[in-house]
């Protein structure tokens, strides 16, 4: 894991270089082997050093040639858009619809962020797996005065996909990054922190990380979740083990073995899963501890102990953010809002 925080280290670091004008836009950027040499890093963290730039939109690639700088803040100092008034919450049924949990509290922020800065909100559903008629088409312009908050759960439309990529489009995703564009983002480091806390409350020995058995979907926090677990155990005593077989069987045989006090998972699906398939009630188990993940169906409230996002405070953050008025000139901000964790006797 060691890679990976120096990975995120040194595109931090290219990042500066790019925005400070020091790597000019449209120059080519380094190879690979011109960052190990120059990073004394392995191939692998530089490709991770050139995933994360090209995320990012500061760096871009053309198929057999390499890569190139890629400064797109300088379109928009020349393309200044009008004061926000009105936005527009872009969402799945499945994502930000009345049944939710998470999106219920998510749209309430920001209506509340707007209420309170007389903003005009504008819901609108649209479905991911396929767009019905009755169903708005978000293909069309932004309004000069409008700016877009997005929160689509799994995937992406192809219409949202080109509003996020135009250069003068004000926009902040929720729980999710976009090349440069502003996100609002659970904060994976306080989750790790506080799981880790109760099982040091609840007076646990052992410990088992059970990764990579939710869908696969949802393993897009995996990594970020992991690398927490592994920087933050280390302040405590417990002993521990991973498990990344991703099968059920295999893993239920592990506890078995191990007998750990309790099993940590990076989304709750998998908890659940685990507790309520591969272990009849009265049978001796682990306390299992999960991650809420944005739950549309409300499975979270059937978890003994878990982590829960804060909706309401990302909603209202990502209105603030999008108040800003150099949100189009500065680089892609990531705002990271802890959650609760949540203990049901």
């Amino acid at each position: 894991m060691k890679d990976k925080s120096k990975y995120r280290m040194i595109a931090d670091s290219l990042r500066d270089r790019i925005y400070s004008g020091e790597l000019v836009s449209g120059e080519k950027f380094y190879t690979r082997k011109q960052l190990c040499e120059l990073f004394n890093i392995s191939l692998m963290t530089a490709f991770n050093v050139q995933k994360l730039l090209q995320d990012a939109g500061l760096i871009f690639s053309e198929p057999g040639v390499g890569f190139f700088v890629n400064r797109p803040e300088m379109y928009r100092i020349n393309h200044p858009s009008e004061p926000v008034r009105k936005i527009r919450m872009i969402g799945s049924p499945q994502a930000i619809g009345e049944t939710t949990d998470f999106g219920s509290h998510l749209v309430s922020g920001v209506r509340e962020a707007c209420e309170k800065h007389g903003l005009t909100l504008n819901v609108e559903l649209v479905q991911v797996l396929n767009n019905p008629k009755h169903i708005i088409n978000t293909s069309r312009r932004l309004d000069p005065d409008e700016a877009l908050v997005v929160f689509l759960h799994d995937e992406l439309l192809p219409e949202v996909v080109n509003l996020l990529l135009s250069p003068d489009v004000r926009a902040v995703t929720v729980s999710r990054t976009f090349p440069d564009k502003p996100a609002v983002l659970c904060d994976i480091a306080d989750v790790v922190r506080q799981i880790l806390a109760l099982c040091e409350r609840k007076k646990v020995h052992k410990v088992l990380y059970a990764g990579q058995c939710n869908h696969w979907i949802s393993l897009r926090h995996e990594s970020v979740f992991f690398e927490m677990f592994e920087r933050f155990i280390q302040d405590h005593d417990f002993e521990y083990e991973t498990d990344f077989s991703g099968n059920f069987p295999q893993l239920v045989k592990h506890i078995k073995e191990y007998e750990p006090d309790a099993v940590i998972f990076s989304q709750d699906e998998g908890a659940l899963r685990l507790r309520d398939h591969y272990f009849s009630a009265g049978e001796k188990r682990p306390v299992f501890i999960g991650y809420g993940d944005y739950d549309a169906g409300g499975k979270a409230q059937k978890l003994r102990y878990t982590y829960w996002p804060d909706g309401a405070e990302m909603g209202r953050r990502a209105v603030e953010i999008l108040l800003k008025p150099d949100i189009n000139i500065r680089p892609s901000l990531y705002e990271y809002v802890a959650g609760k964790l949540i203990e049901r006797d």
